[in-house]
């Protein structure tokens, strides 16, 4: 069947509170206004409490942010080199080296609790244009897990930018019915206690026993686990769309199929692991599988629904069959398979059910990602009764779903909950694939992990503005205006007089700086009237502390 092929960066619409570029200039200091310029940098998310080998995760700035005894000085032109030394010696400072190219100096301070004030006594001089801090930069630490740059699919889904965010929080339990879930070590500390509606009489252990038909075939339950929570950063085997482990998201198995490929499971032993999931704390549910309607899986499914749970099912591997229950249900996030190249697969099904896409592979070589021969497929973790506890390629939507569900687990983690409005933003800030808008190949195109947690500098998600801050109250004396896609920001009508500098990110729209928004300041920042402070540097990581009110004025 031909498709069209295209990508387009779905917009992500934010609405910015109290008028972005509006006035706010009443009451401000005798003197025109000023502006303030800069940049904005994102902060890694730091390590996570755990324990044994996940000790490994950490954030990209494995030390200090900052310089302690170090400053960066632009002089202006025309000041000589002996008035710059002068200058220097006045101020306590022993100049180290010079980038002439720019006009900044390199000087050496005491370190000292007291940075701010001897950078407002350079900032203060007619003789300098900016005095900042020097930083330390790191190299960017990625996920260790030596299988980790197979992983082809999570870049063509944003997901390292994401992670900047979130990595996923302990309180999100996914649940994944399927054919149960091997004792894997890169799963072990990633899962809550389960149940087999397998067997009979059901009991609580959802382990998978293997094939024995055919000792080579691999677990599907384990793979589909592996995808949404595998122990991240242990330098072990895969990384998880969440870093699972013992701080992480986690995974409750629910085994209603046999161990072999070609074994079934009754739609009643689904429905009934699917309600049972729901009771106990469930978030999300993964089924990456399909069959015939029944209504004993439909009103499981709107039994889960209306307890709160984000539902996620594969569109199935048989086009140009009809998309199979329950992805068909309209309660449920049907999700269909790309390949390595963003294009919809020969195998997923399409239909006016489809919602939305995620990397399923191709048993086609067609990119090299995977390092393997043939195909660019998924890999994750999983086990055989000949190989044991390994790491499998595999393809389809069952492959495709469980990314889904992941990046549904991320924005819990990030304070979006319920189902329509997680289902809502993943649509939302989807990549646009086939014809503009929705359409029944694609759905509402490529999942985008980092739009959807909104992560990074994009002028869509952060705004800077200065004020002052005091207690749980900032009074914003600027107008707000958005970050530019690389960072920089250039505040304007901004009140003259020793201020503060804030980049924010109101994740949820509610005019408060609160739990889940990106948000960063610097203090001590002076601003003349009618002129231009420029070179301020504000990191922004994600906000953690009590809520603090944004109110413009004075």
């Amino acid at each position: 069947m031909a498709k069209i092929h295209r990508r387009v960066l779905a917009g992500l619409a934010f609405v910015i509170a109290a008028g972005c570029g509006g006035g706010g200039g009443a009451g401000f200091p005798p003197g025109p206004p000023g502006t303030v310029s800069g940049s904005v940098i994102v902060a890694r998310l730091s390590s996570v409490g755990v324990t044994g080998r996940e000790q490994g995760r950490r954030s990209s700035v494995p030390g200090p942010a900052l310089v302690p005894d170090q400053i960066l000085v632009k002089i202006r032109p025309g000041v000589s080199s002996l008035q710059a030394q002068n200058l220097h010696s006045q101020l306590g400072g022993t100049l180290k080296a010079t980038i002439p190219q720019l006009g900044v100096h390199v000087v050496q301070v005491e370190a000292t609790s007291e940075m701010i004030m001897i950078l407002n006594r350079y900032r203060q001089s007619a003789q300098v244009l900016y005095a900042e801090q020097d930083r330390y930069a790191y190299k960017a630490a990625l996920p260790n897990d030596p299988i980790y740059g197979n992983q082809w699919h999570y870049a063509r889904i944003n997901l390292p930018t994401a992670w900047d965010s979130t990595i996923g929080a302990p309180s999100v339990i996914v649940a994944v019915v399927d054919d149960g879930i091997a004792a894997h070590p890169d799963l072990i500390s990633a899962t809550v206690p389960g149940h087999d509606f397998n067997s009979f009489p059901a009991d609580n252990d959802p382990t998978w026993p293997g094939c024995p038909s055919n000792p080579a075939s691999f677990s599907h339950g384990t793979h589909v686990a592996g995808t949404i929570a595998a122990v991240t950063n242990n330098a072990v085997g895969v990384a998880g769309v969440n870093w699972g482990g013992s701080g992480g998201t986690k995974v409750m198995a629910f085994r209603t199929f046999g161990p072999c490929p070609a074994d079934g499971a009754p739609m009643s032993a689904n429905a009934t692991a699917i309600a049972f999931a729901a009771d106990k704390g469930a978030k999300i549910i993964n089924m990456s599988w399909g069959g015939g309607f029944t209504q004993a899986l439909k009103d499981a499914i709107d039994y889960a629904y209306a307890k709160g749970v984000t539902l996620v099912a594969a569109a199935g591997n048989n086009y140009p069959d009809p998309i199979p229950f329950p992805a068909a249900f309209p309660n449920v996030i049907a999700v269909g398979a790309t390949n390595c190249a963003d294009n919809v697969t020969s195998y997923s099904q399409a239909g006016p059910e489809l919602d939305i896409m995620a990397p399923g592979g191709s048993a086609l070589t067609e990119c090299g990602f995977d390092g393997a021969s043939p195909g660019d497929e998924v890999w994750s973790t999983s086990a055989s009764l000949s190989a044991g506890n390994s790491y499998f390629r595999s393809r389809g939507t069952s492959m495709a779903a469980p990314h889904i569900a992941g990046i549904a687990a991320l924005l819990i983690s990030r304070g979006i909950i319920g189902p329509a409005n997680i289902q809502n933003r993943l649509q939302s800030t989807a990549i646009d694939r086939g014809p503009i808008g929705w359409d029944p190949d694609y759905g509402w195109g490529l999942a985008n992990a980092a739009a959807a947690v909104a992560s990074g500098n994009t002028a869509s998600s952060l705004s800077a503005f200065s004020g002052e801050i005091s207690g749980s109250t900032i009074t914003r004396q600027s107008n707000l205006v958005l970050v530019n896609s690389n960072g920089s920001f250039i505040v304007t009508n901004a009140a003259n007089g020793t201020k503060s500098v804030f980049a924010w990110q109101d994740f949820n729209g509610n005019g408060l700086v609160d739990s889940g928004d990106m948000y960063g300041r610097v203090d001590g920042i002076v601003i003349t009237a009618g002129g231009n402070t420029t070179g301020i540097t504000i990191t922004v990581q994600l906000y953690t502390g009590s809520p603090i009110t944004v109110a413009s004025g004075p």
